[in-house]
């Protein structure tokens, strides 16, 4: 390793400062050599580049916002809304089952029969001579239909932060609809019931 003052690494000589008298006029500046082509001036009428058209650095387009920009209000989530869809749901699925329950015995002749035979039994109707026919397929479809689309709709609109109580409920009301209208098809499927109440 050699020391910097040392004969084989001279110290390179120091240029001379500008001197000048006071009352001389100071030395003109160096003047920068201009660029080999530069930019011609805009003619007149010539449109210069739109740079305001560009997206700016953090626009939307860009993913984040700008600086000052209008933030769009941020939804609040409907707890309520939340709660009372949720529980619609499973009261729902409650019923779905129910509503198979009862297609299940309408499916079995003889428990159907014991079933409206103890009915009329206590109405002092007699015994019940009326046709199932395809009430259990209506009743087992329609309550698994509407269920799905209750869950199927009420989810993506909870997710998008929209009312969605009243879809369940929609269901709910339908399903109860078809039930018992098939339910009161089958009691009125007996003719003799029927002749009774016309009289």
């Amino acid at each position: 390793m050699s020391e910097p003052n040392s004969a084989s690494d001279p110290t390179p000589e120091v240029p001379k400062a500008p001197s000048f008298t006071y009352g001389e006029a100071a030395p003109a500046p160096q003047q920068t050599p201009e660029p080999s082509s530069p930019l011609p001036p805009p003619m007149y009428g010539e449109r210069m580049p739109d740079y305001a058209a560009a997206p700016a650095y953090g626009t939307p387009a860009y993913g984040t916002p700008v600086y000052g920009a209008a933030v769009p209000p941020v939804k609040r989530r409907r707890v309520w809304d939340l709660v009372l869809t949720v529980i619609l749901l499973v009261l729902g699925l409650f019923g779905m089952g129910i509503g198979l329950i009862y297609a299940a015995i309408f499916a079995d002749p003889v428990l159907v029969q014991d079933v409206f035979d103890q009915a009329y039994g206590q109405s002092g109707l007699g015994s019940w001579n009326g046709d199932v026919g395809a009430a259990p397929a209506i009743i087992a479809i329609s309550h698994i239909v509407l269920y799905l689309i209750a869950l199927g709709v009420s989810i993506p609109m909870l997710i998008k932060n929209k009312i969605a109580f009243w879809v369940p409920l929609t269901a709910g009301v339908i399903a109860a609809i078809v039930f018992w209208g098939t339910f009161m098809a089958i009691m009125f499927s007996d003719p003799s019931l029927l002749s009774g109440t016309i009289r």
